[in-house]
């Protein structure tokens, strides 16, 4: 029960379903997969997000 609750809020890529790994400093929240396939910037004080989809590598 406990792990489907957990799966809910996991962010997964879209194209391999691996886990994202997150990173974030004062201005930016970085997402990323480990197989190149993702990327998603969010910049909050700006209110934007960029997202790459596709060949990263």
């Amino acid at each position: 029960m406990l792990n489907k609750l957990k799966s809910l809020f996991e962010v997964t890529c879209p194209t391999c379903n691996d886990k994202l790994q997150a990173a974030s400093n004062g201005v930016c929240c970085t997402k990323v997969c480990p197989q190149g396939h993702y990327k998603e910037e969010c910049y909050y004080t700006l209110g934007v997000t960029i997202v790459y989809d596709g060949g990263l590598k």
